[in-house]
């Protein structure tokens, strides 16, 4: 069976083709902002976090979770890691995802708002090339 290219988002809609990159970030969008036990799928999405005693345990349990859930719904990109960059604006928090797609590493920004824990995924672009 050849590996997908697209995202089961974009099957399910039968939206047009576009650049795989792009796909996986909306993919990732949808994945990060759904609502953990909202959702149909009741393990997706952020919310482990929230539970930390303090900021540094928060931010290694952000990490380690969404880390977790690019392995288990974004199966185009591999090695997945992220890291903290810091505070983007005003209510904001940036991270960096970095991963292989196709043997290239990739660089996404992860803005997270920590008042309405809605997750803006943008696409920096290629590392190494």
């Amino acid at each position: 069976m050849p590996p997908r290219t697209r995202s089961f988002i974009t099957r399910l809609t039968r939206a047009e083709p576009r650049p795989e990159v792009e796909d996986i970030a909306s993919n990732l969008g949808h994945v990060l902002n759904s609502r953990k036990a909202c959702a149909v799928i009741t393990d997706v999405g952020l919310g482990d976090y929230e539970i930390a005693p303090n900021a540094r345990d928060a931010v290694l349990l952000l990490q380690a979770e969404i880390e977790q859930l690019v392995r288990r719904c974004e199966p185009r990109m591999r090695d997945a890691s992220v890291s903290l960059l810091g505070r983007h604006g005003y209510a904001n928090v940036r991270l960096e995802l970095q991963g292989q797609l196709r043997g290239v590493r990739q660089l996404f920004w992860l803005d997270l708002n920590t008042t309405t824990r809605r997750v803006d995924v943008s696409i920096v672009g290629e590392l190494g090339r």
